[in-house]
């Protein structure tokens, strides 16, 4: 299997938005790669399945993707490579999303300790594992550790500036944490940073412009500032609906909006 021309059939497919599309070319893929013995193919394919099984919500079948993939690797014995630390990452997620945080979090610092031994403690691999490894202490409720792991990965990620638009996730996500913290003056302009490059580079086109605007309107909440909150709602529904359609994150920004909207009114 040629590799660069699956992913560019992928994200051709991702492009139009056919979700049923895409799972059906992930399969059949997989399958031909299995076919062909193929472990290289296997791995990528796989990755990407894992990935949208994740977002779908079928988490056990993630699960037992990423397992494979781990087990393929280590049969090619690349178990300290950059490729074993992605596919670790890619698990960690997973699991996370399943609610396994301690195994999420070992698979995470397992992959921390494989890319400071090859070499790329300052590189932005590093950065948006830190940003990963954040996520899950926000998840987790220890928003100090969050706070340090989102810090850590913007301090890196803030000296390559061909990465802007990464940074602006990395923004996300301490924005987010501070705001929990209480933090809500450092959070709206951490916030704000992140629209901003998002406007800037993008015009606003950028699919994660929409968790930028909820975070800011999630911040206005906490912050006890429901008129302030409503109109980032409002925004982040239309992103989204742009963007993916009026799924569950579009369902939970319609449930924060009318929870201001009914504060607003007393």
């Amino acid at each position: 299997m040629n590799t660069t021309d699956f992913y560019q059939k992928l994200d051709q497919l991702f492009a139009q938005h056919d979700t049923a599309a895409v799972e059906k070319y992930l399969t059949d893929s997989l399958a031909t790669a299995r076919l062909d013995d193929d472990p290289a193919a296997i791995v990528a394919v796989s990755n990407e399945l894992a990935g949208f099984y994740r977002a779908a919500g079928k988490v056990d079948d993630a699960i037992k993707l990423s397992q494979n993939v781990l087990q393929v690797l280590k049969n090619m014995g690349q178990e300290t490579t950059e490729n074993f630390a992605v596919a670790l990452q890619n698990g960690a997620n997973i699991m996370m999303v399943a609610g396994e945080h301690d195994t999420a979090l070992q698979m995470f610092r397992t992959a921390e300790a494989i890319l400071a031994y090859r070499g790329f403690s300052g590189d932005y691999r590093m950065a948006a594992l830190c940003n990963n490894i954040s996520a899950l202490y926000r998840e987790m409720e220890n928003y100090a550790e969050a706070e340090t792991a989102a810090l850590r990965s913007l301090e890196i990620i803030m000296n390559m500036p061909q990465y802007r638009i990464e940074m602006a996730t990395s923004l996300i996500n301490l924005g987010e944490v501070q705001t929990r913290l209480g933090k809500y003056e450092d959070a709206k302009a951490t916030l704000q940073a992140s629209l901003d490059i998002y406007d800037l580079e993008t015009g606003g086109r950028d699919p994660h412009t929409a968790a930028a605007t909820a975070a800011m309107g999630n911040l206005y909440y906490f912050w006890g500032k429901p008129a302030e909150a409503a109109p980032y709602f409002r925004k982040a529904m239309e992103l989204i609906e742009r963007d993916y359609g009026k799924n569950a994150f579009y369902e939970m920004m319609a449930r924060n909006l009318k929870t201001v909207e009914d504060q607003m009114r007393g």
